[in-house]
């Protein structure tokens, strides 16, 4: 995962990672390594600049993936007896 990696090089697990300018690399062969997005920034720009309302972006980041991996009956809303990892932010996000 290079997510939050500055430009370098750097080391995921066997793989040799080039990051330059956001984008991280294979250091043989090139190939696209993942992303350097972090769900903050993506949080973010989903609501600043795509304008997506707060409460659908807040969805798609926690109860539609415990839908999707099943997980759902212990995590992704905030309901008596589930678990909870909450993030607090400002009206800047």
């Amino acid at each position: 995962d290079a997510a939050g990696f500055g430009d370098g090089q750097y080391q995921l697990g066997p793989l040799a990672v080039s990051v330059t300018d956001g984008v991280a690399r294979l250091v043989e062969g090139g190939s696209i390594a993942g992303s350097t997005l972090t769900l903050d920034t993506a949080f973010r720009r989903a609501v600043t600049i795509d304008r997506i309302p707060v409460e659908d972006v807040v969805r798609s980041i926690s109860a539609n993936p415990a839908r999707l991996l099943g997980v759902d009956d212990r995590v992704g809303s905030l309901e008596p007896g589930k678990d909870a990892d909450l993030v607090v932010l400002d009206e800047d996000f």
